[in-house]
C-alpha cells in the first residue's frame, strides 16, 4: 500500500487573513463627524473598522470627466480616518472607491472579509425599504448585513450648485488682511 501522507510535501508559510471588521461605506458628499458619531455609538471605543468612500458620481458636474470627484473622495476618506482616530476608533484601512458604490463595496470586500456594512449617504440611497435602494442590492449581493444611515451633506460639499469649479473646496470666505 502507498503511504499518501509520507508523500506529501507541507509548505512551511502560514497564510493569516485579518479578522473581519465592519466597512463603512461613507459618500463623499455628507458630514464626516455625523459618520465618526454614529460609528462610535455602533461599534464603541476601540471598535476596528475599514473605510472606503466611492468616488461616487453626482448630479451634472461630472458630464465628461469620470474621476472628477476623485479628490472629494479622498479628502473625505482622510478626513473620516483622522475624526475616527481622534475619537478612539481603530481604521485597519481608508481607501477610495470607484465611482460606482455597489462596484467600490465588492472591490473593498475582494481580498478583505468584512462582518458587517455600515453605509452612510444622503437622500434616497440608503433607503433600507426601497427593494431597488443601495442597501438592499448591498445585502444581496454580498450576503452581509448592511445598516444604512442617513447622513445630512456636509457643510464644505457643494449643495445645488451645477457645473461649480472646486466643488469639493467648500465656499472659501476671503478676509482682507489688516494691513491693506
Amino acid at each position: 500500500p502507498l503511504d499518501l501522507e509520507a508523500t506529501m510535501q507541507l509548505d512551511a508559510r502560514v497564510v493569516t487573513r485579518e479578522p473581519a471588521a465592519p466597512l463603512v461605506v461613507a459618500d463623499w458628499k455628507i458630514d464626516a463627524e455625523v459618520v465618526t458619531a454614529r460609528c462610535m455609538h455602533q461599534l464603541g471605543e476601540g471598535a476596528a473598522l475599514r473605510v472606503v468612500v466611492p468616488a461616487w458620481l453626482h448630479g451634472l458636474d461630472w458630464a465628461g470627466d469620470p474621476f472628477g470627484s476623485v479628490p472629494c473622495a479622498r479628502r473625505q476618506a482622510e478626513l473620516i480616518s483622522r475624526l475616527c482616530r481622534d475619537a478612539g476608533l481603530n481604521v485597519l484601512s481608508a481607501e477610495i472607491g470607484d465611482p460606482d458604490p455597489l462596484s467600490a463595496i465588492t472591490d473593498a470586500l475582494f481580498d478583505r472579509s468584512a462582518c458587517r456594512i455600515l453605509l452612510f449617504a444622503a437622500g434616497r440611497h440608503v433607503s433600507a425599504s426601497h427593494p431597488f435602494g443601495l442597501a438592499r442590492r448591498t445585502e444581496r449581493l454580498t450576503g452581509l448585513a448592511v445598516q444604512a444611515f442617513r447622513a445630512p451633506r456636509s457643510s464644505t460639499a457643494a449643495g445645488g450648485r451645477r457645473f461649480a469649479v472646486g466643488h469639493c473646496e467648500g465656499r472659501i470666505r476671503v478676509v482682507p488682511s489688516p494691513t491693506g
